[in-house]
């Protein structure tokens, strides 16, 4: 079903509030908070950190044309999965 949401072989920018840490799973890029310690009302600090319609529509178009010049898009779905639990 997540292949389904994120097929993983189209560029994907995910974009969340909080750290990026995790989203290279699912995404080619990220636009998250990448550091702790900053207190200022919160729409400072959304435009500092680039939680911005026109920083993320930005980001989105460059990932495609990165994309694009490269001639394709690595499939992040296309990765092993290890079992690490010893028996």
């Amino acid at each position: 079903r997540m292949a389904q949401v994120l097929p993983g072989n189209v560029p994907t920018l995910s974009v969340e509030a909080s750290a990026i840490h995790g989203w290279h799973r699912f995404s080619h890029a990220q636009i998250g908070m990448t550091r702790f310690g900053m207190s200022a009302p919160g729409n400072a600090l959304f435009e500092k950190f680039g939680f911005t319609a026109d920083n993320v529509t930005e980001k989105g178009k460059a990932l495609v044309d990165f994309y694009k010049k490269a001639g394709s898009v690595p499939d992040l779905m296309s990765r092993p999965v290890f079992n690490n639990i010893m028996e």
